[in-house]
């Protein structure tokens, strides 16, 4: 048998999200019914040309119910789950592109060779190193299976996936549990997946790396204002956890509302729920407060002012040059920059401040419970539920699982938090304001705020830390 395998290029994305888009539903009483498909994945072959059987895939999932008849998430720049199945669907595509397959005409051995061709691929920057892990092979996997299946049904070709099938697969049995619940479920299994590998521990963001950052952000930014804007890209990403879609949408309008109550929140649309817009209101400290009202009244103000033909659409960060909304993606870019900047060789995008911020939430609870191990409180919070919620609406996960996570790195921490177990409110308040304090001499001495700024942001964080330590 002669291998087919073929390299082929992977640079061009083979789908583009639709932002508009109403798909035919039904007639009743002869009248159309439609549903929002608005940024669905349109998908085409490596050629440009539309890849029907794909397109009709991507339409069958929409029309499936789940997420209150919503269908998997399309949020984001990048398509939400949507432009996940889509990414996963497009190595099949490559695939039987290059070797020049119709998806029908694909047998078992050629599926073998297609997960095999994902599994011996390399990082472009490190030849030694898999570019996926056998956990990701195999999500890609099961994606490609589901849309064949399709596929078969498209054709009318009985069993063209299944047990005994063309593309012959099996299932497999396994238990998972869901906020503390144990449920049985079968997963699909080809003989070309091997056992995926232990996931990987949530690792959060060190402070020492923090640092680095603020301090390369001082010395590449090229304006005042790309200097704070990314000091305030961090402080937000440090304290309020949150995801870089999380943060993105944040307006002024929604933090001088808070800046006006004793005790500001801020509404933060969570995602990872399919899109169903539910929220949840994250604490701002006084001096984050502070921080994003000098942003709003000196910063943004000032390149707006400068852009004045141009309709102010309220959102918090800006670029410098148009005033326009900075895109979800520019964090990452941003980050990336800073990262290389400061000569950080270990990861240090945006979400793993997500991970130090949850970290930090499990570390305070095992404190709070004085658990004497791991196990000790992964049980506590399985039993506690109103414990369990008030961490989960915190940090905004969908399931108790993905909190439990954190747990064997949260014992690394907890101790910094076990001497103020009966105020840890209050530690937060002097450790922010410290930050803050560090960040305004800095500037101080390096002559970005002059003297007569300074004193006056000084004495407005001392006061506003005294009014919180008051209340405490």
């Amino acid at each position: 048998m002669i291998k087919r395998r073929v390299k082929f290029p992977e640079a061009a994305q083979l789908f583009t999200l639709i932002p508009k888009l109403r798909l035919y539903d039904y007639v009743s009483l002869d009248k159309l019914h439609t549903l929002d498909g608005g940024n669905m994945p349109f998908m085409v072959w490596p050629d440009g040309m539309p890849c029907l059987q794909a397109n009709a895939y991507m339409i069958k999932t929409r029309m499936q119910p789940g997420r209150s008849g919503n269908g998997p998430s399309r949020l984001g720049t990048k398509g939400g789950t949507f432009g996940e199945y889509a990414g996963q669907i497009s190595h099949l595509i490559r695939f039987c592109y290059y070797n020049n397959l119709s998806f029908i005409a694909l047998s078992d051995d050629d599926f073998c060779e297609f997960i095999d061709g994902l599994r011996i691929e390399k990082k472009p920057n490190n030849p030694k190193s898999p570019k996926r892990s056998e956990r990701t092979i195999i999500g890609i996997g099961r994606r490609c299976l589901n849309f064949l299946a399709h596929v078969g049904e498209m054709s009318g070709v009985h069993n063209f996936v299944g047990i005994g099938g063309t593309i012959s697969i099996y299932m497999v049995d396994s238990v998972f549990y869901r906020n503390g619940k144990a449920f049985k479920r079968s997963s699909v299994h080809h003989r070309s997946f091997r056992t995926p590998e232990a996931r990987k521990t949530r690792r959060p963001i060190e402070e020492a790396t923090i640092e680095k950052l603020r301090n390369a952000i001082d010395e590449i930014s090229t304006s005042e204002f790309l200097s704070n804007r990314r000091h305030l890209m961090i402080s937000l990403f440090e304290e309020l956890g949150a995801r870089r879609g999380e943060i993105q949408p944040i307006t002024v309008a929604e933090v001088l509302a808070a800046a006006k109550v004793k005790k500001p929140t801020i509404p933060i649309t969570t995602l990872k729920r399919g899109g169903m817009g539910l929220t949840r209101a994250l604490e701002l400290s006084p001096p984050m407060i502070e921080e994003l009202l000098n942003y709003i009244r000196g910063d943004r103000f000032t390149i707006m002012k400068r852009f004045k033909d141009v309709p102010d659409h309220g959102f918090l960060f800006v670029t410098e040059r148009g005033g326009r909304p900075l895109g979800i993606d520019t964090f990452t870019t941003e980050f990336s920059l800073i990262r290389r900047a400061a000569g950080v060789e270990e990861q240090a995008c945006a979400h793993l401040f997500r991970h130090a911020f949850c970290t930090n939430i499990v570390a305070q609870l095992i404190a709070e419970t004085q658990a004497l191990s791991p196990d000790s409180f992964r049980q506590t919070l399985m039993t506690n539920k109103m414990l369990a919620e008030r961490a989960m609406i915190k940090s905004g996960h969908a399931t108790l699982e993905s909190l439990l996570d954190y747990v064997d790195t949260a014992f690394k921490v907890k101790s910094k938090y076990e001497q103020v177990i009966h105020n840890v409110e209050v530690a937060r308040t002097y450790e922010t304001y410290e930050k803050r304090r560090k960040r305004l001499l800095d500037d101080f001495e390096k002559e970005k705020i002059s003297k007569e700024i300074y004193i006056e942001r000084e004495k407005s964080l001392t006061a506003s830390m005294e009014r919180v330590l008051m209340v405490a």
